[in-house]
């Protein structure tokens, strides 16, 4: 099976961005997508015909001016067992993010799929209180629940900090480490803040997770890269 877990940025890029939703669609299975408003939730159900997608809408819309939420889209024959978010850190009016999850059954098989969108600010990605509650959070959720987990989104973190270490201490593999991803950012990003962030995004999988292959290919799809892992469970 394949998972991508992409920050898609409202689908700013437009025709290369939806170029490779389509091209991956020929051989992904689930998508789990961030910065994502209705009107691009509409728009990528048109593309991914053969999936089933899931949205779920953070709470600043008014303060934002504009729709920011989640999805999940699960290629038909996937089921949907159960799906909703979590609030993972308090928000302020910029603040977008939370953990969308989904209970997924194939074949008879269950797995866990976790779509995180971290606190953004500040913008250093180091860690702060908020932030260790935040991976903590996450965490605990998943903590007691059976069956294999996968992790990832755009946690907004640099991978020295103590926010990603306790993913690893739980028990989780850290693929973005284990593969020696040297950036999950691009010249969008760079242009777009003045400076070079090289991490924000990361795929973390429990024991029962066989990783078979993961990268973070270079593009210019959106100011993230995609993460694209095919596995197992």
């Amino acid at each position: 099976m394949r998972v991508i877990f992409l920050n898609s940025w409202f689908g700013q890029v437009e025709k290369p961005f939806f170029d490779f939703i389509e091209d991956e669609s020929q051989k992904t299975d689930i998508f789990c997508l961030v910065e994502v408003s209705k009107r691009l939730f509409t728009r990528l159900g048109g593309v991914l015909k053969n999936f089933k997608g899931t949205y779920e809408l953070g709470n600043t819309v008014e303060a934002l001016g504009f729709e920011s939420g989640q999805s999940i889209f699960l290629r038909k024959g996937i089921s949907n067992l159960l799906s909703g978010k979590i609030s993972i850190y308090r928000q302020i009016p910029t603040d977008v993010g939370f953990l969308q999850y989904v209970h997924a059954d194939m074949n008879g098989i269950n797995f866990w799929i976790g779509n995180v969108h971290g606190k953004a600010r500040p913008g250093e990605k180091e860690d702060t209180p908020v932030r260790i509650k935040q991976s903590e959070k996450i965490i605990n959720y998943f903590k007691d629940l059976a069956g294999p987990k996968i992790i990832g989104g755009d946690f907004n973190l640099n991978p020295d900090t103590k926010s990603v270490e306790m993913f690893e201490k739980a028990g989780y593999r850290n693929l973005i480490k284990d593969f020696g991803i040297k950036n999950t950012r691009n010249k969008l990003s760079w242009e777009q803040f003045n400076n070079v962030q090289n991490f924000a995004d990361y795929c973390f999988t429990s024991p029962e997770v066989k990783v078979k292959s993961f990268k973070v290919p270079y593009m210019e799809i959106s100011d993230h890269l995609p993460q694209i892992l095919d596995f197992e469970v």
